[in-house]
């Protein structure tokens, strides 16, 4: 089939697909997804022509359209506004009229591929731009916007809740990315299934049990990770920080990486940490997703503070490689992704993430039999194979019922 698929892409993990060395050469395209890359290779794979179409910040209010070619894949990236509220010269800032600009764009660029399908992913600009189309789609929802409003309570969460309403009540069919948020998507759609997102199995598990291996010879030096896209109140970085600073406190050798929007070197993580005096933070912030997997092979725990997730990828990734994750008990799809509850606290509090920290890293076996009930978790789970394969078959319906 010719198939498009609608979402936020970016230029770190699609260059590989264009066989684009030079990352230079292309526009950023949306950072944040990079299991689209996953969904997108996977389809490639299976022999099906794939248009990835996307946005990116328009420079200098330069809004050509632009597209980039490789074998059967298309990467078509389409310039939004810079700024969400403010005027952007002649044009409204892209909240105030709902991404209405963007839209009519992004429809066109989906017209003129004439697909024999269409999927977009999340409920927002990119869902608006399947209204009306006469072709077979499917929406991914991958978040409840009532409770990233709930947390982010501003003119543009706002909007974009707006936004996601207006659209849904325009599709027939939709997936969801857990269980957790059946709640939301049933009130919405008849037609509904759980598709979880993707991870890439980089290892088998001999391979796995070897560089957990070696990792155990340096618990007393742990690297503990944290991977967030955002530092805010429904993130709950900052009750991570005390969890490490407590961490420390046992073991001494404990080292923590961040990652994300947010965990820059002078970001918003960095001014939290100041005040509590700790040592032995790397701020990385966001970084291409193929040097951010390199890196979680070095770490020996995952601690995911957040407090509410619809799905969380990072966690597959970790888990993919062997980490042990520590999440939230009650934080949404978090305890049902991680699928152990001997690894789910109530992480409000610090001292109960440090305290779950510190036993799995002082105690070598179950420091090694965490890490595998982790991958097999994850490869039974959520491999590419297994999602796109529930992907490929609900296509199938979709089309069948359009005829």
């Amino acid at each position: 089939m010719k198939i498009v698929i609608i979402g936020p892409t970016h230029k770190s993990f699609i260059g590989k697909l264009l066989n684009v060395r030079d990352l230079t050469s292309l526009p950023d395209g949306y950072y944040g997804a990079p299991f689209l890359g996953v969904v997108i290779k996977e389809l490639l794979n299976r022999g099906h022509n794939v248009i990835s179409i996307t946005t990116t910040t328009a420079i200098d209010h330069n809004y050509e359209v632009r597209e980039f070619h490789n074998g059967n894949f298309k990467w078509i990236v389409v310039p939004a506004r810079e700024h969400t509220l403010r005027f952007n010269k002649s044009k409204l800032g892209r909240i105030i009229d709902l991404y209405a600009f963007e839209q009519r764009r992004l429809k066109s660029a989906i017209l003129n591929e004439k697909p024999d399908f269409v999927h977009a992913h999340w409920s927002y600009e990119f869902a608006g731009a399947l209204a009306g189309i006469n072709i077979p789609k499917l929406i991914t929802i991958h978040d409840n916007p009532y409770q990233v409003f709930k947390y982010m309570r501003n003119i543009y969460r706002f909007g974009r809740l707006i936004l996601s309403e207006i659209n849904l009540k325009k599709l027939k069919f939709a997936s969801t990315v857990s269980p957790y948020m059946l709640d939301y998507a049933q009130k919405r759609f008849k037609n509904l299934k759980v598709i979880p997102n993707p991870v890439v199995m980089l290892f088998n598990i001999d391979k796995i049990n070897e560089y957990v291996d070696e990792k155990i010879n340096s618990l007393l030096n742990p690297n503990i990770v944290m991977i967030m896209n955002g530092w805010d109140k429904r993130k709950n970085g900052d009750i991570g920080l005390e969890a490490f600073g407590l961490i420390k406190n046992k073991i001494p050798g404990a080292i923590l990486h961040l990652f994300g929007n947010g965990s820059e070197m002078y970001g918003l993580a960095n001014k939290s940490a100041k005040p509590m005096r700790l040592e032995g933070i790397f701020y990385h912030g966001p970084v291409p997703h193929e040097t951010l997997l390199n890196e979680l092979k070095k770490m020996h725990l995952m601690i995911h503070p957040s407090l509410e997730e619809s799905f969380g990828v990072v966690l597959i990734e970790a888990m993919a490689l062997g980490l042990p994750v520590i999440g939230g008990i009650r934080s949404g799809a978090v305890p049902w992704v991680i699928n152990n509850p001997e690894l789910l606290v109530d992480v409000s509090k610090a001292q109960n993430i440090a305290d779950k920290a510190i036993e799995i890293l002082t105690c070598k076996i179950k420091y090694k039999e965490i890490s595998s009930q982790g991958f097999y978790n994850v490869s039974e789970r959520f491999s590419a194979s297994a999602v796109v394969d529930s992907y490929e078959g609900y296509y199938d319906t979709i089309i069948q019922d359009s005829k």
